[in-house]
């Protein structure tokens, strides 16, 4: 039988969603030395979670402070919003919830 190549790890987080990450990142800040593996099925890290999502920035400002100085290309600030009601044959935007 032939020989594996094997990689080790002190921990492995399965998922790179957005607690498998915050996980990962947090736990690297607190302990530098250890060796955190993330495991994800998509083809390369976030790329099932940022595609076309809009998130709430405070959350990732609190974990990594810096990370608005070099924002990567798909980040794209938030200047209005809409809600709009669908129903029978109306569609009318509800003025209640907009913000301009």
């Amino acid at each position: 039988m032939s020989e594996r190549e094997t990689m080790e790890y002190d921990v492995i987080t399965v998922g790179a969603g957005p607690a498998g990450l915050a996980f990962a990142i947090r736990l690297k800040q607190l302990k530098p030395d250890m060796n955190i593996c993330v495991i994800e099925k998509a083809s390369t890290i976030g790329a099932q979670i940022l595609s076309g999502a809009v998130i709430e920035p405070e959350p990732l400002n609190e974990l990594l402070p810096e990370w608005g100085a070099n924002p990567p290309p798909i980040c794209i600030p938030v200047t209005k919003d809409e809600f709009w009601w669908l129903r029978d044959h109306e569609r009318r935007p509800d003025r209640r919830s907009c913000r301009r």
